[in-house]
């Protein structure tokens, strides 16, 4: 079955999907992807908001397939497309990697995808020369001693 996937939207480059649009909020939206195929959704505390069904959305909530999410006033977003396919091969991933998303009402929107893949490479060098350290420092201070 593929991996869970934890997909975070909003204007901030710390977002897996950026987009730059004053009706959208710093870090504005989560979606959460399960193994069979469910997507969860939840507002990060917008000043903005999030509709659902044209209602405040409030807490985790399941989305089903004729839903529709409006982030702040007028931002449809499609979280059809991040929905995992449920499979019988454990390395199969999901058929596309998230897309950033265009808005209609902003000529020039600026989206970016983060890896965490690419995040999780840059922390395990930064432990290797953590560690690498504190063996010279033990190794210096035997020496010393």
């Amino acid at each position: 079955m593929p991996q869970p996937v934890n997909i975070r939207i909003g204007r901030s480059k710390k977002n897996q999907v950026v987009l730059d649009h004053p009706d959208i909020a710093d870090e504005h939206l989560e979606l959460f992807a399960d193994r069979e195929g469910n997507v969860f959704v939840t507002d990060l505390g917008s000043a903005q908001g999030t509709l659902l069904n044209g209602q405040p959305l409030k807490g985790y909530v399941l989305l089903n397939e004729n839903d529709q999410v409006v982030l702040g006033k007028s931002v449809r977003f499609n979280w059809k497309k991040y929905r995992l396919t449920p499979t019988t091969d454990e390395t199969v991933r999901p058929k596309s990697q998230p897309k950033p998303i265009q808005i209609q009402s902003d000529p020039r929107p600026r989206m970016q995808k983060k890896s965490p893949a690419a995040n999780m490479e840059v922390e395990t060098k930064s432990l290797y020369i953590i560690y690498g350290i504190i063996l010279l420092l033990i190794l210096i201070i035997s020496l010393i001693n």
